[in-house]
């Protein structure tokens, strides 16, 4: 990909496997001077303690494996062939003797005494097809790698505890991390080398050399891995010298930062720009806590800008994966579910905060378009989309005014053109433009083209569906149809935000045909959760992350719904993953107790593209804590905030979910209860009055006017009392028990829940 406007840019991502999907989302939230992986990057790497994990298969329990050739691999298929991944099937009929991680592979590695050549991508990564063609294809490769190597192949998205350990691995080696990753272990799965992007020559030149080292200094490949190990396996710093988490120390944090504001194109000064919900919703709540208006700007700015730039499909609806341009307008072209899902939720946010149309508009627009192309019959949320149309990056997108004036005919066409920005020389390959609406003024516009404004401001509306329609005739993108709990967990919890926000029922039903899927699919037998499903056939140990995003989804859709089902079952996998997780600081460990871990069960706190589940766990518990009056809920969230500290405050917005639920912590968190027949225009006034606000720190659900039921007092503690007063709805605020007067003024409802609280 070179976009003419960014070409030296581009030319240095295509360099380093960023302008695809190379580079890693851990960076994603670094510094602004942190710089994209370079494909050739390779050190002496990491490792694990030598003894060897569960999942490994005695060597003497391995039958002796019998070569193939290329050519019969290439007809048979490797063992990838009955996988339900779709990236591992990708790879099937590579000549590569791929295996899925698992003890047949272990235990071969181990019984042979071979070097694991452990690749690591997933479906939508365009440098992983870029790799697969120019690598894994080509049968000189193949013989080589299958004489030599135990050749192991993981979804990253079906196996995030084990990339995680070796991302982790990838980067102490080379200080940077992207896909498809590229690490070889010794058979007791120790990292020696790691990289990402390698062209054939570079990597043939890396594997001989790997092999060379393997055969010949063994002894030095083991102490590095050592060293590694003990640093991988280490974990965040724990102090309780770190001090409490305070308001001092959450109204500071911005102060960090704000030179790094971009203050024309929003978002932080970077070459490249991921829309990092974590960050940007803390920074909105901030500015609705203290209504810093450097802050609410620049996050008003952000939200403007993504939403009218290249990044955002103006033409289908949601979000590409990120821009590898400082403006959001050439996007890597991935769609990725759990972008889409969190980005819901902060355009909800933001509208509630700004009142500006365009961001209810792209909320609306974002889940709309999840509906009618991301969601499976049954009800899960698909995956992602690649970026890759055919083998080209982009195709499905991109425009040409002649392309639009077919559609259109030549007077709408032309101003279309002029409204999307396509013009003759384009902002992309081959003369084609990459789609933006909002950033040019109708007003020159239709002074240009003599027409009345009012005439082309519904041109967009009056041509838009004709225009998805010739798209949809093109080459689609490869859809990944696993259904990842985590993922879906973050879509219900935005679909839930959006329904409370526009009050449309197609919306609530589809967080909750999701949940039912979820409920009914992604359940163990034991009681714990799959991390995925394939075609309906549920596989893989889920993570902390697939228990923690889930239940905050289940929350969020109790509290827009009042269906107690769905607060059950979030208590239900909170129950279950205390138990499954716990660490001693009061945290929570990324793998499940007794599923294999490499170099030990690793401690995931940062919060990159996607929240880190433990902040997620802590956000969903605060909301447990506020709507059943648990005081020890609230104690636990305290101390492991207090705990973390030391990881926090020289985390900045890495750590932006943790931050989040800092503000819920200092507060007030309100819970606020609404008493009054569901129709009676008095309880949908105060329930709107909440609507229109959306505050981020309060709880709310409703009783009966006569008040709760024997279940909901039972199940919701804070509901004992409350009823309608008068033969009217009233509302009730309060805060761990302490109620501000009961109240059926929207006005006195508003100010109370507004109180400590600026927009």
């Amino acid at each position: 990909m070179r976009p003419l406007a960014v070409v030296a840019i581009a030319s240095a991502f295509i360099l380093t496997a960023a302008s695809g999907c190379g580079r890693s989302e851990r960076q994603a939230t670094a510094p602004p001077t942190t710089q994209p992986p370079a494909p050739q990057t390779v050190s002496p790497a990491a490792g694990q303690p030598s003894t060897t994990r569960s999942g490994t298969a005695p060597a003497a329990s391995q039958a002796r494996w019998s070569p193939r050739t290329t050519e019969q691999i290439k007809r048979d298929g490797n063992f990838l062939k009955s996988s339900g991944s779709l990236y591992l099937r990708q790879h099937q009929n590579n000549p590569m003797e791929w295996y899925p991680w698992g003890p047949r592979a272990l235990a071969r590695a181990k019984a042979e005494n071979k070097p694991i050549f452990l690749s690591i991508g997933y479906a939508s990564c365009h440098w992983c097809h870029v790799m697969e063609h120019e690598v894994f294809e080509k049968d000189a490769v193949a013989s080589y790698m299958n004489q030599h190597f135990i050749n192991i192949k993981v979804d990253r998205e079906e196996r995030p505890d084990l990339y995680t350990i070796y991302m982790d691995a990838v980067v102490a080696m080379t200080g940077r991390g992207g896909w498809p990753m590229t690490v070889f272990l010794t058979p007791d799965l120790k990292p020696f080398k790691g990289g990402t992007y390698f062209p054939q020559k570079r990597f043939m030149r890396l594997v001989r050399g790997v092999l060379a080292q393997f055969t010949t200094d063994r002894a030095t490949i083991e102490a590095e891995g050592e060293k590694y190990a003990r640093r991988i396996s280490a974990g965040p710093q724990i102090s309780s010298a770190a001090g409490a988490m305070s308001a001092d120390f959450l109204r500071g944090v911005p102060n960090r930062i704000v030179n790094h504001f971009d203050l024309e194109w929003g978002g932080l000064s970077q070459r490249t720009k991921f829309p990092t919900p974590a960050r940007w919703s803390f920074l909105l709540n901030h500015y609705r806590k203290w209504g810093d208006e450097r802050i609410g700007e620049q996050v008003e700015l952000t939200l403007r800008k993504m939403a009218t730039g290249g990044m955002y499909d103006h033409l289908g609806g949601g979000f590409h994966r990120y821009s590898v341009e400082k403006t959001w307008m050439i996007p890597h072209f991935e769609k990725m579910l759990y972008d889409n899902g969190q980005l819901i939720e902060l355009y909800v946010n933001g509208y509630a905060t700004f009142g500006a149309p365009l961001f209810r508009d792209v909320a609306v627009d974002i889940m709309e378009f999840m509906m009618r192309e991301m969601q499976d019959p049954e009800g899960g949320f698909y995956a992602s989309y690649d970026a890759d149309s055919g083998g080209e990056e982009g195709t499905f997108y991109v425009w040409t005014s002649a392309q639009l004036k077919a559609v259109a005919g030549p007077r709408d066409g032309a101003a279309l053109a002029e409204i999307l920005d396509v013009t003759s020389r384009g902002n992309f390959e081959h003369g084609t433009t990459v789609l933006s609406r909002g950033r040019r003024s109708l007003k020159l516009i239709a002074t240009r083209l003599k027409r009345p404004v009012s005439e082309l401001s519904g041109l967009w509306a009056k041509w838009r569906v004709k225009l998805r329609e010739v798209r949809a005739k093109r080459v689609w993108p490869g859809l990944d149809k696993k259904i990842v709990t985590a993922w879906n967990g973050l879509a219900i919890a935005g679909f839930a935000r959006g329904y409370t926000m526009t009050g449309n029922d197609a919306f609530r039903k589809a967080a909750e045909r999701a949940a039912d899927y979820l409920w009914r699919v992604h359940r163990r037998a034991d009681g714990g959760v799959y991390r995925v499903s394939n075609g309906g056939k549920p596989e893989h140990p889920g993570i902390l992350d697939d228990y923690s995003f889930w239940a905050d989804g289940l929350m969020a859709l109790f509290q827009a719904t009042g269906d107690r089902v769905h607060l059950e079952r979030a208590l239900t996998l909170l129950e279950e993953a205390d138990k499954r997780f716990a660490e001693p600081n009061g945290a929570w460990y990324l793998s499940e107790a007794g599923v294999e871990a490499p170099l030990g069960r690793q401690i995931d706190v940062h919060d990159s593209v996607r929240p880190s589940g433990i902040s997620r766990m802590l956000r969903t518990l605060m909301h447990v804590a506020a709507l059943q009056g648990s005081e020890r809920h609230f104690v636990r969230v305290e101390k492991v905030l207090n705990s973390y500290m030391a990881v926090i405050r020289r985390s900045g917005l890495s750590v932006g979910g943790w931050l989040d639920v800092g503000l819920l912590k200092v507060g007030p968190l309100y819970e606020v209860i609404i008493a009054g027949d569901p129709a009676d225009p008095g309880t949908v006034a105060l329930r709107n009055a909440l609507r229109a606000k959306q505050p981020t720190w309060a709880v709310t659900f409703e009783v009966p006017a006569a008040g709760p039921a024997e279940a909901t007092r039972k199940l919701l503690p804070p509901s004992f009392g409350k009823s309608a007063k008068n033969g009217r709805s009233h509302a009730y605020v309060c805060v761990r028990g302490s109620c501000k007067k009961p109240t059926s003024d929207v006005a006195e409802l508003t100010k109370q829940f507004m109180d400590g609280w600026k927009r």
